[in-house]
């Protein structure tokens, strides 16, 4: 292991608090060694020659990066000299706080020294309704809110290292946790609208934007604007009779910019309800979409439009970017870091369209780039199992022509990780590499969280597992994790090592359980009932409570109870399969029911939650 580098700086002293912070998590020494100065200007990049490293840098938050290049370099070479592309004007991560997973004040902080180092200059916190306003107490009531002197401490932490936190709303649709109480039932739409052409809906508003914007520094404002699909067909037709989405959107959003207008902020949107308004069958992607010029015409002139894709046809970027450009507003990219499929992300399919998008950004001089953390469906996935993908956007943003080699060294510089151990993370989701391996349809990669969740008895995904045995798949990823030891991310080795023990055991018992039921095999089912099902069992509780541990030391502990329902459930039909296949066996029951319906070849989404997973009927 090589020595920790020593360093003295000559640096404006604005610099200080973030080269301090960073001691120990890029391990150099502050000392008598190399002599560090710092040039702001045009270039981005490092150079050491005869015990003197010179940083160049043209915003503060790059000096950081440039710092982790010269202790990764600074190891093992004495002189270098390294020039960076400055193509991307904005490198940004926005980071879900909403689904009931909310990362702590301290996680957030400690996300931001990694996201320091990679070279992003600015991060977004999701919030739909986890932030505190104190006209209303049902706003992100039992949700794990944030309170503004919280999100102030995440701006002020941020502000040393020159990254911008903006925050991310939603102003019209996603409402759904606010609107279900009846303190909102006046500026209720539909289940998770708000309700357009009404003043105590725009009061409302009002003051979320006034109150999340005071608690930044930042002049820069998302007002979401996404996914509002059934906008008008609730309270607002009753009210008003049916009125075109094109009227009522427009009309909303002139209402909206008066509002960020008022309190100086420049609003960003999700551009897709101007696509999905053009388009018969309300979709996003398509290239036959043509906005009408006088929908364009009403689009604010301000506002920045987001073209949020996250690759599910990844030829599409080239031809949506030029779709956003002819629109005449500022347009920013927003990939995905696929976070939001189960217990880890997917690598591959981040790293293969993350590639496409930002080479398409550059194609289309589109300067500005997000990648998006979200956590849909209670947060399963680790907010710092995101590091390999954030680190993967961040050197395509710097450099376009990455080698595999040099994306894995920086990762490890970057975050004291095994490379090796994130990106086997993956294989929850299936296996990848293989001839057999390629994927037409993107969601049929995703079968980890179907798998991890479905219930033992009901099986609603065991025909994937007949056709193609994943047993031995997790047995071997389970293995292969088990080498990964010590250091800041061993909690999160043995997570992985545990998920992938489990799910061997739980797929063993999926490929049998039904074919040895029907054939009559009773000796593979009294090998279920008196080995596999207890050994399920006790993996399934060790697992619980190794994310439990892992969530109180990341996550506000408001919102685990959903886990605790999910993994107690697992327990318990554990339990009740072992019971009914005992009185089976004994010839105490004639039938097992669930067992006797046959598999049908239920499909696959990469979006599925956890509701129609365990069984068809639990809705959460």
């Amino acid at each position: 292991m090589s020595p920790k580098a020593t360093l003295s700086f000559q640096v404006s002293p604005d610099l200080m608090v973030g080269i301090n912070r960073l001691q120990a998590r890029l391990g150099f020494e502050i000392g008598n060694g190399i002599n560090v100065t710092a040039v702001q200007g045009d270039r981005i990049g490092v150079s050491l020659k005869d015990g003197q490293a010179t940083v160049y840098y043209t915003k503060k938050n790059q000096f950081f990066r440039e710092l982790g290049i010269l202790i990764e370099h600074a190891k093992d070479e004495t002189a270098f000299d390294v020039t960076e592309d400055g193509f991307f004007e904005g490198i940004s991560t926005m980071i879900d706080t909403s689904r009931c997973g909310v990362p702590t004040v301290a996680s957030i902080c400690e996300m931001i020294d990694y996201l320091a180092v990679m070279g992003y200059d600015m991060a977004m916190l999701y919030t739909e309704d986890t932030v505190t306003l104190e006209s209303r107490p049902y706003f992100g009531y039992m949700r794990g809110r944030y309170t503004c002197e919280q999100l102030k401490a995440i701006d002020d932490y941020a502000f040393e290292y020159g990254i911008e936190v903006i925050p991310c709303l939603e102003c019209y649709g996603h409402m759904e946790k606010y609107l279900m109480w009846r303190e909102a039932r006046p500026i209720k739409d539909t289940a998770g609208v708000l309700l357009a052409r009404e003043e105590a809906t725009f009061e409302f508003v009002d003051e979320l934007i006034r109150t999340v914007s005071s608690c930044f520094r930042s002049k820069r404002i998302h007002i979401g604007m996404d996914e509002a699909w059934d906008m008008g067909r609730g309270k607002f037709l009753d009210k008003h009779g049916y009125v075109s989405p094109y009227q009522i959107f427009n009309e909303y959003m002139e209402r909206l910019i008066q509002i960020t207008d008022k309190y100086g902020l420049t609003a960003m949107m999700w551009s897709d309800m101007y696509f999905r308004m053009s388009d018969p069958s309300h979709l996003y992607y398509e290239e036959s979409i043509v906005i009408p010029p006088e929908v364009i015409e009403k689009i604010p002139q301000g506002v920045e439009l987001v073209f949020w894709h996250y690759g599910e046809k990844p030829w599409c970027d080239d031809y949506m970017l030029k779709k956003h450009q002819e629109i005449g507003r500022k347009v920013i990219y927003a990939g995905g870091l696929w976070s939001w499929i189960g217990h880890f992300p997917e690598h591959n399919y981040t790293m293969e369209t993350v590639r496409f998008s930002l080479n398409a950004c550059r194609n289309n001089n589109v300067r500005e780039a997000m990648a998006t953390i979200w956590s849909n469906d209670n947060a399963e996935c680790d907010l710092f199992a995101n590091l390999f993908g954030l680190s993967y956007f961040a050197e395509l943003c710097f450099d376009k022509d990455a080698s595999q080699e040099k994306l894995a060294a920086r990762f490890e510089a970057c975050t004291g990780a095994d490379y090796d151990a994130f990106y086997t993370m993956s294989f929850y989701h299936n296996s990848f590499g293989g001839e057999k391996d390629d994927y037409s349809n993107y969601s049929h990669r995703f079968l980890g969280k179907h798998i991890f969740w479905q219930d033992i008895l009901e099986g609603l995904y065991d025909t994937h597992l007949f056709a193609k045995k994943m047993s031995g798949h997790y047995a071997a990823a389970a293995e292969k994790m088990k080498q990964y030891k010590g250091g800041r991310w061993d909690y999160l080795y043995d997570f992985a090592y545990r998920v992938f023990d489990y799910m061997a055991t739980k797929t063993l018992i999926a490929e049998n359980l039904v074919p040895a039921y029907k054939s009559g095999d009773k000796e593979m089912l009294a090998e279920i009932a008196s080995k596999l099902l207890p050994l399920l069992k006790e993996k399934t509780v060790a697992l619980h409570r190794a994310q439990k541990d892992m969530w109180f030391s990341n996550r506000n502990m408001i919102g685990w109870c959903n886990m605790d329902v999910r993994y107690g459930g697992v327990e318990a039909r554990c339990d009740t399969a072992k019971e009914l296949i005992e009185l089976y066996l004994d010839g105490k029951i004639d039938t097992i029911e669930s067992l006797d319906e046959e598999r049908l070849n239920k499909p696959i989404s990469g979006f599925s939650h956890y509701s129609g997973i365990a069984t068809p009927n639990l809705k959460t």
